[in-house]
């Protein structure tokens, strides 16, 4: 006669925890622009009301395909305090005469063109926006953007004008942080408040143009000048030969 006889016993393995291994990703560098028209435009710094501009924020990152961007909260204010809101929180545009919603090119780009406007009695106009960067999902091939209603036109208060031939100054900051500081806004000097020589265009102000026009006006009489010496000396010189 045969037996068999099973023997079993339960032996616990303890594995090793996994190793962990950590990296220190460096944030993208990110900057706003106002281009001519386009979002390949040169930059502009002097713009007439109703011109055609191209808002544009894009950051750089070390890492390819790692981060993804989403603009948002953005102001527009005269720099004594009177403040309007473009884009909300959610990154979705308020106003769409001001600012319609944005388009994202890019994972790390945005962008849209618009048209120039400017306060009342107010020359210079301060755009403050604040970006949020996020770790891309791992297989992702696009990030995800805000998803917003084409917004509404809304009734703006007496400070902002439609547009008009007036000159406005936009002033575009390479921020070191993700919001502009007005503190950071760029003094200008008085060659720089008056001409502006851009794709062989000259603007000025209008007293720019008086010193020009004083200027051209001072080199025709001091040439007539000279030459009614040069034709008088020869006169005389004529006359003393004879």
């Amino acid at each position: 006669m045969e037996m068999e006889r099973r023997l079993e016993k339960e032996i616990v393995i303890k594995m090793p925890p996994p190793a962990m291994y950590t990296k220190q990703v460096p944030m993208p560098v990110c900057k706003y622009e106002v281009l001519d028209g386009s979002p390949t435009g040169p930059p502009v710094y002097y713009a007439t009301v109703g011109q055609m501009v191209y808002h544009k924020w894009t950051c750089e990152a070390e890492q390819a395909d790692t981060f993804c961007m989403v603009v948002h909260s953005c102001f527009v204010d005269d720099g004594n305090g009177e403040r309007v809101q473009l884009i909300n929180e959610q990154g979705c545009a308020l106003d769409k005469y001001l600012l319609t919603n944005l388009e994202y090119p890019g994972d790390l780009m945005a962008g849209r063109e618009a048209h120039v406007y400017k306060y009342a009695d107010r020359d210079n106009m301060y755009f403050d926006c604040q970006i949020t960067l996020r770790i891309k999902e791992p297989g992702s091939e696009f990030c995800e953007v805000p998803t917003c209603p084409d917004p509404p036109r809304r009734r703006r208060s007496h400070q902002a004008l439609p547009p008009s031939a007036t000159n406005t100054e936009l002033k575009a900051i390479e921020p070191t942080d993700f919001i502009i500081p007005h503190d950071d806004i760029v003094k200008l000097n008085w060659v720089q408040m008056n001409f502006d020589i851009r794709q062989a265009l000259l603007c000025m102000s209008n007293i720019g143009l008086s010193l020009v026009c004083l200027f051209n006006i001072s080199i025709i009489l001091i040439s007539a000048v000279i030459v009614f010496l040069a034709v008088r000396a020869h006169a005389l010189n004529a006359k003393l030969r004879y």
